[in-house]
């Protein structure tokens, strides 16, 4: 009976120092709290996503950004959510394999707007509202975070970085540790893409060990999982998306930050 409560305690003990965040940037997040985070910007079928019209649009009505952040083949850090540019161009080619002279040819969701560089929407925000930037990342190869760091090191402040790659953000543990991190998390068991033990790994959290997050963002569909329920008590709690004034009601309480697209909160 002994051995079995010992062996249970340091399976405990084994999963809290996997799911750990890290508590030292508390204080610093209540700044971001404040708002509300547009999803790609304040997009519509006007202004797409992700654009420079969204993202001013965003500023307009003083809502914070939340982005998304690749490279091109030239290694141009540009705001696009999708590898493929398929959904949101019409044509079946990666960003990593286009260079940006090449996405400059095409047109988001058959508008006028083009894809943007992270470059030029920072000089359009202007520390005007709070970003969240999410750093789009395929494989172990942190090339993107190196150079987003260097744009944002530029930027100085008013702004986070998350992304569902863990190791994205032990990227900017080792070099950014100063910079607010947070991992973004669903329920991955649902994903045939993710190979099931990865998947239940990261829908637990437990590649916390690797970045020591500052904050949590989480898919509200998915909110009432053990791990992030746990972990929200500690910490910062970010939930995405909410797509309507309904579901917005029903969750605001729910999370310290909230980020929403296709209406405006009340």
């Amino acid at each position: 009976m002994i051995w079995l409560v010992i062996f249970l305690f340091l399976l405990l003990f084994f999963y809290l120092f996997l799911i750990f965040p890290r508590f030292s940037k508390k204080k610093e997040l209540l700044r971001y709290q404040s708002v509300d985070y547009a999803h790609r910007g304040l997009h519509n079928e006007k202004y797409p996503e992700n654009s420079l019209k969204a993202f001013e649009n965003a500023i307009k009505h003083n809502y914070g950004i939340e982005l998304d952040v690749q490279l091109t083949k030239d290694d141009v850090v540009v705001i696009c959510h999708d590898f493929n540019l398929k959904r949101v161009c019409g044509i079946d080619k990666e960003i990593d394999t286009c260079t940006y002279e090449e996405l400059c040819q095409y047109r988001l969701f058959n508008t006028e707007y083009t894809i943007p560089t992270l470059k030029s929407v920072l000089e359009l925000i202007d520390h005007q509202v709070p970003i969240i930037v999410e750093i789009k990342q395929k494989s172990i190869d942190c090339k993107t975070c190196e150079l987003t760091a260097r744009l944002l090191d530029a930027y100085h402040d008013n702004y986070v970085v998350e992304s569902f790659n863990p190791l994205a953000m032990h990227w900017y543990m080792k070099h950014r540790s100063h910079v607010i991190r947070g991992q973004l998390s669903s329920d991955f068991s649902k994903n045939k893409e993710v190979h099931p033990l990865m998947g239940f790994l990261f829908k637990h959290l437990c590649a916390n060990f690797l970045s020591r997050p500052d904050f949590i963002a989480y898919d509200i569909k998915d909110a009432h999982e053990l791990s992030f329920q746990l972990l929200k008590r500690f910490i910062c709690s970010v939930g995405w998306t909410c797509k309507s004034e309904d579901e917005f009601k029903k969750v605001r309480n729910d999370y310290d930050i909230i980020i929403f697209e296709g209406f405006l909160p009340k």
